[in-house]
């Protein structure tokens, strides 16, 4: 699998290490990038936006400034404000490097500045200087639901990105300010949201990291007991099923793409046992990981005439 590096100011070059995905748009208001990869390091690079990292599931990310040698190590459960044109590099303290990060307008953060009455002399002084920021319940709800619909489903409508784009940024700088007006830990994102399409958006958001039922249930704001109700219901399985079954299919799409031999691409799907993983995937697909590894293309022999 190639992927083709967008030309964008920080992102002109590939990052070492072994890229698995990456989606880079900074087209719009809210510039985004995705990445996930086996190790990962970019050595001294700008933005010439605000960059905002967002580390998922059990990455943990450490990002070096140049000249200040102030280093931040950053995880899902904490966030990094990054300045425009701040050089810095960015390495995966994991082996698996899974982050998303953000980067706001300065038009986009001046519109929020003005709906919410906050000075913009007080945004400004939020984004001028780097700033590591815990994570709300609220702000992770907002991320999650804006992760699904921008990476994961990628079929948001313009106006549901534009609602949570802005909702993200009121609560992230409340957060900076202090102002936790804009916090409401425990509401969903959505109204007529279900506890299943809660759950599942937050499942497919951390698919290959652990999370127990308890996590679960609490990201659907719902019971575990009423979770596995709901679920079941829905679904026809129960959440560690249905989860079982995509880490699988999800696994046959790597090996598909031939870029990862087969016990890397059990670690990569969640499974610390290979044996495991071989005997969990034959029952699902009848047959071994390695029946789904392209083969090389054998020289064809010519016949005689």
């Amino acid at each position: 699998m190639r992927f083709a590096f967008p030309q964008w100011r920080g992102f002109e070059a590939a990052p070492e290490g072994h890229l698995l995905d990456q989606l880079v748009d900074l087209s719009g208001p809210m510039g985004i990038a995705y990445e996930r990869s086996v190790g990962f390091h970019k050595n001294f690079h700008v933005h010439d936006r605000t960059m905002v990292v967002l580390p998922r599931g059990s990455c943990v990310v450490k990002v070096s400034t140049e000249g200040s040698r102030a280093a931040y190590a950053v995880d899902d459960s904490s966030l990094l404000i990054v300045p425009s044109g701040v050089k810095h590099d960015d390495e995966s303290l994991t082996s698996i490097f899974d982050t998303l990060a953000l980067f706001p307008a300065a038009s986009l953060l001046d519109q929020v500045a003005r709906d919410e009455r906050i000075a913009i002399s007080q945004v400004q002084t939020v984004v001028s200087r780097c700033k590591k920021l815990s994570r709300s319940p609220w702000l992770e709800q907002l991320l999650q639901e804006y992760f699904f619909v921008r990476v994961v489903s990628r079929r948001g409508s313009v106006q549901t990105r534009a609602f949570l784009e802005r909702q993200i940024l009121v609560e992230l700088l409340a957060s900076a300010l202090a102002r936790r007006k804009a916090a409401e830990p425990g509401r969903p994102a959505m109204s007529g949201d279900s506890v299943t399409s809660r759950a599942l958006r937050y499942i497919e958001s951390n698919l290959f990291s652990k999370i127990p039922l308890e996590t679960i249930a609490r990201q659907a704001f719902a019971s575990s007991s009423t979770l596995l109700r709901h679920f079941q219901r829905d679904t026809g399985k129960s959440p560690y099923g249905y989860i079982k079954i995509r880490r699988l299919e999800e696994a046959r799409r790597l090996l598909e793409t031939g870029t990862q031999p087969v016990g890397d691409v059990a670690m990569l799907v969640g499974y610390e046992n290979f044996g495991s993983f071989s005997t969990a995937f034959k029952n699902h697909f009848g047959k071994p990981p390695s029946s789904f590894q392209p083969r090389p293309n054998r020289p064809r022999t010519r016949t005689k005439p």
